[in-house]
């Protein structure tokens, strides 16, 4: 059975990636997590993205906190600063770069059944109205749904989301998120994983991307 959704997952991303013309871009999402006491938790998620021919886009330093209200209801909200290179506008050593701050937070909740697991985010981000040095004003509700499989005997964990960003002051959605991937347990501490995914833009000029990312989970 393992063998066979490793097979199928495989034979799926060929089909995601030919929508998208570009070279694929690399990104690196890792999750630091400590509960504090019960039902709060400190996380601390930096990301890492780079372009297609491995130069520098982004990196992200995201931190916050999560709240267990429910079995069925968990709050959060993160302060994220985020460092981005605009090749375009290069103009001496810094290459263009400009930086943002954002604040977002979630509502979240999900169950079980069977071998499968549903998870379901509601994610409101604010536009960087505080900082000066990026255009991107735009804020979002970011509605993501994720399943979860669970393969008997293995601890592999083939998953599936889709998220949208809709848009508040164009009043639509103007891109989805669908990532494929799958996730190996090292301990009930250590998680690390391997997804593609395909981000596909509103706008028909706008070239969709193709994503290969790697994840690391660690809860101390």
């Amino acid at each position: 059975m393992r063998n066979k959704i490793l097979v199928l997952f495989l034979a799926f991303l060929p089909s995601f990636s030919g929508y998208a013309q570009s070279k694929p871009s690399t990104w690196v999402e890792l999750e630091f997590s400590k509960k504090i006491v019960k039902n709060l938790k400190l996380e601390f998620n930096p990301e890492l993205r780079l372009l297609g021919n491995f130069e520098m886009d982004s990196y992200i330093l995201e931190g916050g906190l999560s709240y267990k209200l429910h079995k069925y209801l968990t709050l959060a909200g993160y302060y994220r600063f985020e460092n981005e290179w605009k090749y375009k506008n290069s103009t001496g050593a810094y290459k263009g770069q400009v930086s943002s701050n954002r604040m977002a937070f979630d509502a979240k909740s999900g169950f079980e059944l069977k071998r499968f697991a549903l998870q379901v985010r509601v994610r409101y981000t604010n536009g960087s109205d505080f900082d000066q040095t990026t255009d991107d004003k735009a804020s979002y509700f970011r509605y993501r749904a994720k399943l979860d499989y669970d393969v008997k005997g293995s601890k592999l964990v083939p998953f599936f989301s889709v998220e949208a960003f809709h848009d508040l002051i164009l009043k639509d959605v103007d891109k989805i998120r669908y990532t494929a991937g799958l996730a190996y347990s090292i301990n009930k501490n250590n998680e690390v994983g391997l997804f593609y995914r395909l981000q596909d833009y509103s706008e028909a000029d706008k070239e969709s991307m193709n994503i290969i990312g790697i994840g690391y989970s660690l809860k101390f």
